[in-house]
């Protein structure tokens, strides 16, 4: 790519320019109008109705029409079909544009070292997904030495089998995965955010909702705050002058925030509650997507798509970028394919009013160990659905949303996650037995590797530190294989060098996050700082 400040060099035009776009990737081929506006023969700024991510590549059909002398650099007139990069997203400069569209800012391919990126990074996925499969293939040949030495160590080989076997199969799953059908289906909806200190992010999270292109007449926003200290109250009533229509609950003291979305609930009058979470932004189309699922009668909750808006932040972040990606489009997808998706991210998540009102009063009370229950308010409140209904995932339904920076933010995130994973895998273990065989195999399988894991690594890791044995080389190998796939996996739909730290985040959880599960779960009982 040229440097920045050569491009800038280029005069621009502000005329605006019809043009064509097509994206030939590897599993998703798409076309549609877009405006070029802004342009030198450097680059641009593109106008469209659909979201892309950058680093994307399109290419690029200019359509002047009949304004023959519109000044068109010789170079794009000559060629008038060019080659694109998508660098970053552009600020949207009014109204209109935030309720039709996106805008970016692109580079042409106008030179040979951007040809040369473009050819490479058209072939990147599927040196990924060849990759993808070498590394699958490499698995199953060292689960072969498992097999063969089966009875020297029976319980460490049954261990890496089984969890090999489980890892796998959330890939093999995944790949039937399809997301809901659009049905044309728009109930009216209730979009409910509640939070505590938000003061940054709650104003653009409650702009992006009244962005939705969701026919208006059908959508009711709720907001609820939720004993803040910060201006968090001030930046809602803001909003509510921007949006009249912004519905404000105010808690003179901090209740948590399954109080404050019970009181969304309770004040809702859509079929549908959608669920967001103050640092969390939703696409124009993702409303409308994330209700499709609903014109199944059979459906009690859809789970959106996250992805990680701060994801290069630091290397903390961007580890967590591939991580949600995983967890969303892997094991998300692959649970959505037998509808009993386990937890719908706070992030994103809708439900059906009228078996969540049925529910209400019991997931408000409900208590673990003789405690209240004040973090897991998603997971638990999935697990009241997964009793009747089917729960899916919808990967589509996208929204982004900011991920802690800070090691102390991150291990208290995750402490509060593992304990609410101990309280309600105990209480979905009552009853997931009762549905599909392979959803009940594969959950109780879910439940036993985060209990072994640590004893696992704690035997082949940290004993031969302290004169027990020696290093295991296959573990490690075989743990580095595991992570290698799961990045490639990553790497083959974003070309970015991203993917890599999926493999740090591996060791990452490894070494260090693994022994926080017998943490939370001796201090499962404390619940004094859950209420956030």
């Amino acid at each position: 790519m040229e440097s920045l400040a050569r491009r800038r060099a280029y005069s621009r035009s502000k005329t605006a320019l019809p043009s064509f776009y097509r994206i030939k990737h590897f599993s998703n081929h798409r076309s549609g109008t877009a405006m070029l506006t802004n342009w030198s023969v450097g680059g641009g700024r593109i106008e469209m109705s659909r979201p892309l991510e950058v680093g994307t590549w399109l290419e690029l059909e200019l359509k002047p029409g009949s304004a023959s002398d519109m000044p068109i650099p010789p170079i794009l007139r000559k060629k008038r079909r060019v080659r694109a990069r998508i660098v970053q997203e552009a600020p949207l400069l009014s109204d209109v544009e935030a309720r039709n569209g996106y805008a970016y800012g692109l580079v042409f391919a106008v030179g040979w070292k951007t040809l040369c990126r473009y050819h490479f990074e058209r072939a990147l996925p599927w040196i990924a997904h060849l990759l993808f499969a070498a590394g699958i293939f490499n698995v199953l040949y060292l689960k072969s030495f498992n097999l063969h030495y089966f009875w020297y160590e029976p319980l460490i080989n049954l261990y890496s089998l089984l969890i090999s076997f489980y890892i796998l199969s959330r890939f093999f799953l995944s790949y039937f995965y399809k997301p809901p059908r659009d049905a044309g289906y728009l109930p009216p909806v209730t979009v409910i955010v509640a939070c505590k200190n938000e003061e940054n992010s709650i104003g653009r999270t409650l702009d992006a909702i009244y962005q939705s292109d969701y026919p208006r007449d059908r959508m009711e926003v709720i907001a609820v705050n939720d004993g803040s200290t910060d201006g968090t109250g001030g930046e809602m009533e803001r909003a509510k002058e921007r949006h009249p229509g912004l519905k404000i609950i105010h808690f003179d003291k901090n209740l948590g925030k399954r109080q404050g979305m019970a009181a969304g609930a309770r004040m809702a009058t859509g079929e549908i509650l959608v669920y967001i979470d103050s640092d969390s932004f939703v696409r124009s189309e993702t409303i409308r997507k994330l209700v499709q699922g609903f014109s199944d009668p059979t459906v009690g909750a859809v789970c959106g798509h996250a992805t990680v808006q701060n994801a290069r932040k630091n290397l903390l972040t961007k580890m967590q970028e591939v991580r949600y990606f995983i967890a969303f489009r892997v094991v998300k997808a692959a649970e959505s394919v037998f509808s009993a998706v386990t937890c719908c991210s706070g992030c994103l998540a809708a439900y059906r009013r009228k078996p969540v009102m049925e529910v209400l009063d019991t997931w408000l009370n409900q208590r673990f160990l003789g405690r209240e229950a004040t973090f897991g308010d998603d997971r638990s409140l999935t697990n009241f659905m997964l009793r009747r209904y089917r729960v899916i995932y919808h990967s589509e339904a996208i929204c982004t949303t900011l991920v802690p920076e800070t090691y102390r933010q991150f291990f208290r995130q995750q402490l509060r996650w593992k304990k609410s994973w101990i309280r309600e895998s105990l209480l979905a273990g009552t009853f997931m037995w009762k549905r599909h065989p392979i959803v009940a195999f594969f959950f109780y399988l879910g439940v036993l590797f985060p209990i072994i894991s640590p004893l696992i690594a704690f035997d082949n890791l940290i004993l031969p530190l302290i004169g027990y044995g020696s290093p295991s080389l296959l573990y490690i190998y075989g743990a580095t294989l595991m992570a290698a796939v799961y990045s490639l996996y990553y790497l083959g739909r974003f070309r970015t060098g991203l993917w890599i730290y999926g493999i740090y985040f591996s060791f990452f959880y490894m070494f260090i996050l693994v022994w926080q599960t017998y943490y939370a779960v001796l201090t499962v009982r404390r619940n004094h700082w859950g209420t956030r």
